[in-house]
């Protein structure tokens, strides 16, 4: 590289740079123009868009959009956002154009309870979801008697992050039931029976059992000889037939 070259790159740099300076100054001092939220939605069904939460960050700060940018808090933006029940992990930023920008990730519903006269979703770190009227999502329904706190509704949690986390199971059951005594039910797309799973606990083992039992003795049996299947306990799978022996 010549002396020539040299000079000029390092020209080039500069001006660069200073043309950097002079952009963030420039969008410093000028108005916001607008709010954009970029939603990651994490392979869900839509509950919430982009245009929505900016209107909801436009609500919660009415002084926004005649701030100029400088001025704009960025933590309060962040705030207002998160104020969405459909979204967690909100970051607030500014572009060089003038928007104030949103980044966010939509929380992921893997059950919808259905119970006590209410109807929301559990996303996969067990928050609870409102229903939303933008969209809903195709994830398992869980009805019964399922408290609205506790130790029952965080086992018909565990259920579904249990279904959740092993798709290849999850397919082939569409509904929780929690009876009056805490058992946990599923029922099977395939056949008439039900599941007794009994409580949340050895979710593996249980499952491994009933698939064991779908793979080597319904297919033999008949799918329609029982009308329910047990795996409560350890160790054991228990088939009620229909005429009860």
């Amino acid at each position: 590289m010549t002396k020539k070259t040299k000079i000029i790159s390092i020209l080039l740099v500069v001006l660069l740079a200073v043309l950097v300076i002079m952009a963030n100054i420039w969008r410093r001092q000028s108005q916001v123009r607008d709010v954009r939220v970029e939603i990651d939605y994490r392979g869900a069904d839509t509950l919430a868009t982009g245009l929505e939460v900016a209107e909801l960050v436009k609500h919660e700060i009415p002084t926004l959009m005649s701030k100029m940018l400088r001025e704009v808090d960025l933590k309060e933006v962040e705030k207002a956002a998160g104020k969405s029940p459909y979204l967690c992990d909100c970051e607030a930023g500014t572009s060089i154009g003038g928007s104030v920008v949103v980044y966010a990730v939509q929380r992921r519903p893997i059950v919808r309870v259905c119970a006590n006269g209410a109807e929301y979703y559990l996303d996969d770190r067990g928050y609870r979801v409102p229903v939303s009227s933008t969209g809903s999502c195709d994830v398992v329904v869980a009805s019964g008697n399922i408290p609205t706190k506790g130790k029952g509704l965080r086992d018909v949690w565990k259920m579904a992050l249990f279904f959740d986390q092993h798709p290849e199971v999850s397919p082939l059951f569409d509904q929780i039931y929690r009876d009056a005594s805490g058992d946990l039910y599923v029922t099977p797309k395939l056949g008439s029976h039900v599941v007794q799973v009994g409580s949340a606990e050895n979710l593996e083992e249980k499952f491994d059992n009933l698939i064991a039992l779908y793979t080597r003795g319904l297919p033999q049996a008949g799918w329609e000889t029982y009308k329910q299947v047990s795996v409560k306990y350890r160790g054991q799978v228990v088939c009620t037939r229909r005429n009860n022996n």
